[in-house]
C-alpha cells in the first residue's frame, strides 16, 4: 500500500510511502478520514519513506492537529528525511510539530498569524461605463520587472537543464512563470508547470497527470529550499496604488476590461506611465476561465512537428483550456502583468517585450493589450477594503481553503476586487 496505518494502544501511526504534495495529501486525507476516530488524541506520521513534502502535506498535518486539539492531543513526526525537514524548517512548522529521530522515540514521548489592523484613507476615484475605482493608498516609488529566461523557450518546449534557475522565496514576493519544487532536478524537471508566487508563497501545477496544484507556504526563508524555474517574471518594488474595484452591473467585469480601465486611467492621470503595469488582487469570482500546460515544456518532450505548443496541431495535447465558467462566488488571489498597446512603448526594447508576452490562443477578444496573469482559487473569503493588500493576501494564503491554481484567461469575470497596481519603470533581465 502507498499509505500504511496501524495502532499501538491509543496511538494511530500513519506511514506514507508517497510524495506528500497536494495530490498525495488528498490520498493521505482519505486514509485519515477512515482511520481517525473522534476520541483520538495521538497521531504519529512516520515519514521514513517520504522524500518530498510541500504545503499540501503540511496542511494535512495541521488539519489533523486541529482535530486532535479538542481532545488535548497532538501529532508528532518521526524519521523525517533531509528535504522534508528543510521544507518544515522553511515553512516554520519545525517549531510547531514535535519531530523525533525514530518511531520508538515518538511513541515514548507520550498558532495562527496575527490579524492585521488597518485604518484606510480614501484618496481619489475614477470610473468608466463598466467599473468604478476607489484609491486607498498611493506610492510614487519606482517598480521594475525582474525576468529569468524567455517565454519563447516555454512556447517552443526548448527548456533544458541549463535553462533552469533557482530563486529564493524572499526574492519572489509576486511572480508568474514556469517552475517546480524539489531537491534534485529530476524531481521536478519532467513535471514543471504553471507557477506563481503570491505574498512569497509558491504555487505550481505539476504536469504529472494528476491535475492538482501544489504549494509551499514559507514563514521564513532558510535558503535551503528554492524555487526552480525555466521562466519567471517577478515584481521588484511595491504597489504604487491600492484600489477597490466595483462592477457597475450584475454582469461584473472581465480581466481585460479591468486592465483596459486601468490603462485608460493611467494615460489620463499619470504622465510617467510607460505602458506596462503589474496587478496583484483579491477578487470575488463571477466566472473563472483558465488554462494550464499538460506537459513540461522541456526539450526532451518537445512536439515532433517543432511548432509551438499552442499550434493547432499541438494545443489539444499540450494545454488544458477551461471554457466553462467555474467557481462562482469564490475568491481568487492573482498576480499578472499587462502591456497597453495604445501607449508609447519606446522606453522598452521590442525583444524584451517579446520575451515576456505572447498571444494566448484562448484569449479571443479584440486585442489592444497583451496580458499574462495567474490565479489561485480559495473558498470564498470576505473582501476587505484595506490598504495593506499584501498583509491580507498573506492572511488568505495562510488560512484560506485552497481550491485551484491556473493561468487566468482574460475573459474571467469578477464582481469586486481590491488590487495593487505597480507602474513598471523598467525590465531587468537576470543571469
Amino acid at each position: 500500500m502507498d499509505i500504511n496505518s496501524e495502532r499501538k494502544g491509543e496511538i494511530l501511526i500513519i506511514s506514507p510511502k508517497i510524495r506528500l504534495d497536494a495530490y498525495g495529501a488528498i490520498k493521505l486525507d482519505d486514509v485519515l478520514k477512515k482511520q481517525l476516530k473522534d476520541h483520538d488524541f495521538a497521531v504519529i506520521f512516520d515519514l521514513e519513506e517520504v522524500k518530498y513534502l510541500s504545503s499540501g502535506g503540511i496542511r494535512t498535518f495541521l488539519e489533523t492537529q486541529k482535530k486532535l486539539e479538542k481532545n488535548d492531543g497532538n501529532i508528532t513526526l518521526c524519521n523525517v528525511k533531509k528535504y522534508p525537514r528543510e521544507v518544515l524548517e522553511m515553512a516554520g512548522f519545525d517549531q510547531i510539530f514535535p519531530i523525533y529521530s525514530t518511531l520508538e522515540d515518538a511513541i515514548a514521548s507520550y498558532k495562527k498569524p496575527p490579524r492585521y489592523s488597518d485604518s484606510d484613507v480614501e484618496y481619489s476615484e475614477f470610473e468608466d461605463d463598466i467599473l468604478s475605482l476607489k484609491t486607498l493608498k498611493v506610492s510614487n516609488k519606482n517598480s521594475y520587472l525582474k525576468v529569468l529566461g524567455d517565454v519563447q523557450g516555454v512556447l517552443y518546449a526548448r527548456i533544458t537543464a541549463e535553462d533552469i534557475y533557482s530563486r529564493k522565496f524572499s526574492d519572489t514576493e509576486y511572480s508568474i512563470g514556469l517552475g517546480g519544487l524539489g531537491e534534485d532536478i529530476m524531481d521536478y524537471m519532467g513535471i514543471m508547470g504553471e507557477m506563481m508566487t503570491i505574498g512569497g508563497t509558491m504555487v505550481w501545477l505539476p504536469t504529472d497527470g494528476h491535475d492538482t496544484p501544489d504549494f509551499l507556504i514559507p514563514q521564513r526563508d532558510t535558503g535551503k529550499i528554492t524555487i526552480h524555474t525555466g521562466f519567471n517574471v517577478a515584481l521588484d518594488g511595491e504597489f504604487n496604488e491600492i484600489m477597490v474595484v466595483q462592477a457597475k452591473t450584475d454582469a461584473g467585469f472581465s480581466v481585460d476590461e479591468l486592465y483596459a480601465s486601468l490603462f485608460k486611467m493611467a494615460r489620463e492621470m499619470r504622465t510617467s506611465f510607460k505602458g506596462i503595469i503589474s496587478i496583484a488582487m483579491q477578487a470575488d469570482i463571477k466566472e473563472f476561465y483558465s488554462s494550464g500546460v499538460n506537459i513540461s515544456p522541456i526539450e526532451d518532450l518537445a512536439p515532433n512537428n517543432q511548432e509551438m505548443i499552442t499550434h493547432e496541431d499541438n494545443i489539444d495535447s499540450w494545454m488544458n483550456v477551461n471554457t466553462i465558467g467555474k467557481y462562482k462566488g469564490e475568491t481568487i488571489v492573482s498576480f499578472g502583468v499587462g502591456v497597453d498597446l495604445k501607449s508609447d512603448l519606446s522606453a522598452f526594447d521590442e525583444d524584451a517585450l517579446g520575451s515576456l508576452f505572447y498571444m494566448h490562443p484562448a484569449n479571443l477578444s479584440d486585442k489592444a493589450m497583451l496580458l499574462h496573469n495567474h490565479a489561485v482559487v480559495f473558498k470564498h473569503l470576505p473582501l476587505i477594503e484595506t490598504s495593506d493588500l499584501n498583509g491580507r493576501i498573506r492572511e488568505i494564503v495562510n488560512n484560506g481553503y485552497f481550491m485551484d491554481m491556473r493561468h487566468l484567461l482574460d475573459n474571467t469575470r469578477i464582481r469586486r476586487a481590491v488590487i495593487g497596481i505597480s507602474y513598471i519603470n523598467d525590465i531587468i533581465f537576470e543571469d
